[in-house]
């Protein structure tokens, strides 16, 4: 059970994260966009701020698939399950419990793993993200 409560733990932490790439992507842009090259003298580029709305957008697709909700996702034994169990004995009731529970830590390890490497890519597309800023801030100038 406690195996169960440190996955949940984990999704928990990477949904965090997620929200913050968010918030760093926008930023990087915004900043970028009102700071970094556009004036009134001369402007923005078309170019470069496609570039930054694609960062961002990738980015917050990211975001978005670790912040979707679980599907089939255990936190522990299916009380369904122990009602359903005809076994009597309580050491086969536990022995069953735990063979569920084995299976459901496998089943979500599977689904951690897929959301934190699309958080992985995030993470890289927001490296790209603000290299692609400093670029076409500096050449601009």
């Amino acid at each position: 059970m406690h195996a169960l409560s440190q996955q949940d733990g984990t999704v928990g932490n990477l949904r965090n994260r997620a929200t913050g790439l968010v918030t760093i992507a926008t930023l990087i842009g915004s900043f970028t966009g009102f700071f970094g090259v556009g004036t009134k003298d001369k402007p923005l580029p078309v170019w470069f701020a496609v570039g930054l709305i694609l960062f961002i957008l990738l980015i917050v697709s990211c975001a978005v698939y670790v912040l979707l909700p679980l599907r089939d996702w255990s936190f522990g034994p299916d009380p369904q399950d122990i009602l359903d169990s005809v076994e009597t004995d309580n050491d086969r009731l536990r022995w069953a419990q735990a063979l569920g529970m084995h299976g459901a830590i496998r089943e979500n390890e599977g689904e951690i793993r897929k959301r934190a490497n699309v958080y992985t890519i995030g993470v890289l597309l927001l490296g790209l993200e603000a290299m692609y800023a400093v670029a076409v801030s500096l050449a601009a100038r």
